[in-house]
């Protein structure tokens, strides 16, 4: 009996000890997706950080030209493209002073049916300005999710945040 159980345990723990050729893709896919998450968080800090110095030059070089944009105000499904969101976010620059992207947490965009990474970025940051009518210090939180492609250019962005509550804030009278 020890001559065939012995030899069996040693089968059983050769096998288990080897790592099967598609884990090793599925890891090697894992690490490159990684990899490309680091990367595209790298630019999407640099949008952040463009936008808050209101340096849309550099934002512009950041983003892909044919960027799709999906913002967060209640009723306007729209889908604007790169001219339109610089627009929008140069408005965001005569309501505000003193932007400041504060507490930056960037987390791997996920496949939705595998649940893996896939490179993208999801992004909270707590911004934190100064209305520039009435000089009211403002804190808002802001998630989005950024999509980018293998140049890591940023090509879709959905936004989440109380932009209606961010622009009341910004024009209420003074106190």
């Amino acid at each position: 009996m020890k001559k065939i159980f012995m030899p069996f345990i040693m089968a059983t723990v050769l096998f288990a000890c080897s790592a099967p050729a598609e884990n090793k893709e599925a890891a090697s896919a894992d690490d490159a997706a990684m990899a490309n998450f680091k990367e595209n968080s790298k630019v999407a800090t640099s949008i952040f950080e463009a936008f808050a110095k209101k340096d849309m030059n550099a934002w512009d070089t950041f983003n892909s030209d044919s960027i799709k944009a999906h913002g967060p105000q209640y009723g306007n499904e729209a889908v604007v493209g790169k001219a339109e969101l610089r627009k929008r976010l140069e408005g965001f620059h005569t309501l505000f002073n003193n932007i400041k992207p504060n507490d930056i947490m960037l987390l791997p965009g996920v496949d939705t049916v595998t649940f893996k990474p896939d490179g993208n970025v999801r992004a909270y940051v707590r911004w934190t300005d100064d209305g520039a009518l009435n000089g009211a210090k403002i804190e808002h939180k802001y998630y989005c999710v950024m999509l980018f492609n293998k140049d890591h250019k940023l090509i879709d962005v959905d936004e989440y945040f109380d932009v209606t509550g961010l622009i009341n804030a910004a024009n209420a009278p003074k106190k």
